[in-house]
């Protein structure tokens, strides 16, 4: 390629990073296409997860034309948490719907420029930005970057733009402070000394996934249907940053046998998170879980009829449930208390 190309594509790479900030991203960086071979080996080695069912690990197989990757950051603010009846949607759901928007917008200006692209490509996100040199990945297995912390969606983009002839220094002034908040206050022990040791038991990985979730994990998810963020709100490396409101949701737009009720309830959460994060079985999954760990008897009736549902994540957790429901009246006729958290917050 000429000396005249590469300066040309050099000033691609320059207007993808302008552009990115313009319909919203708060950084982006290019880095190389590689194979990602140590992840593959750690996914392989790792226990069965169902987010990383996506994840590709050779960008060449994929777009064979790719050049480099383009890593997106998209900050967000955390979400206050809410008591009562109110469920808990982790604002990374709706930043992450509008980084998926803004991402295709960018695809498309790049596109008409000559530029190619292909955006929302599905391979190891943290490690393509350590590669970038946004970030480290921290103890609690999350990017950490030097201005946003913790809270960023992470976009990919394949492109033929040429990657940095210098790999960046992963992190720049980014670290983790290795304190140990984030393990001291994992629900599910998930976390230890060692960083993220225990994926498989992550709530978050198992929240409306379209799995059963194991039964010791059922009671830690609370009243949270989606996302928990438990470790990066004890994290010190976090900004200062102003809370954004909830959703508004309740359990009770969710947990009704009325079909018309429940698909107004999904409708309302689909609008903030995305169709595609929102599918209506995996929230009546999720669902039926919180209403396990608030245990009111005006419940029963709906969960009755999930649990002759054809969907196993919805009928097995609508059937412990019921029992969970059944055990409190059970106990309150024997004179025990035995009531969970109905909250279930942490901090």
């Amino acid at each position: 390629m000429s000396m005249r190309a590469e300066t040309g594509r050099q000033a691609d790479a320059e207007m993808l990073a302008v552009w990115a900030r313009e319909v919203g991203f708060g950084e982006a960086a290019l880095c190389g296409a590689e194979d990602f071979i140590a992840e593959r080996d750690a996914v392989a080695r790792g226990p069965e997860i169902a987010e990383r069912r996506q994840l590709r690990f050779f960008p060449s197989e994929e777009c064979p034309w790719v050049r480099s990757l383009a890593v997106m950051l998209w900050p967000y603010a955390p979400c206050a948490l809410s008591g009562g009846n109110a469920v808990f949607v982790d604002s990374y759901y709706s930043a992450s719907n509008a980084a998926y928007h803004a991402a295709r917008e960018l695809e498309n200006r790049l596109l008409e420029k000559g530029v190619r692209a292909k955006t929302n490509v599905s391979f190891p996100a943290r490690e393509a930005a350590v590669r970038a040199g946004l970030g480290v990945i921290g103890k609690n297995g999350m990017l950490i970057h030097p201005c946003f912390g913790t809270r960023t969606v992470i976009i990919l983009m394949a492109t033929d733009i040429p990657a940095p002839v210098e790999r960046p220094e992963g992190g720049k002034s980014a670290s983790c402070a290795a304190c140990g908040r984030c393990a001291a206050a994992c629900p599910a022990k998930a976390i230890d000394a060692r960083g993220m040791s225990h994926p498989e038991r992550c709530i978050r990985n198992f929240m409306m996934e379209g799995v059963v979730v194991p039964e010791a994990l059922r009671p830690k998810m609370g009243m949270r249907l989606l996302g928990c963020d438990i470790c990066q709100r004890v994290c010190p490396m976090q900004p200062q940053t102003p809370q954004r409101a909830g959703l508004g949701l309740e359990l009770d737009d969710f947990l009704t046998a009325d079909d018309a009720a429940f698909s107004a309830g999904v409708r309302r959460l689909a609008q903030e998170i995305g169709k595609n994060a929102a599918r209506p079985q995996r929230v009546r999954a999720q669902a039926a879980l919180l209403a396990g760990n608030r245990r009111r008897e005006e419940d029963l009736p709906a969960l009755r009829a999930w649990a002759q549902l054809p969907f196993e994540a919805v009928r097995v957790h609508a059937q412990w449930a019921i029992r969970q429901i059944e055990q409190k009246y059970v106990g309150k006729a024997n004179g025990s208390c035995d009531g969970l958290d109905p909250i279930g917050k942490t901090d």
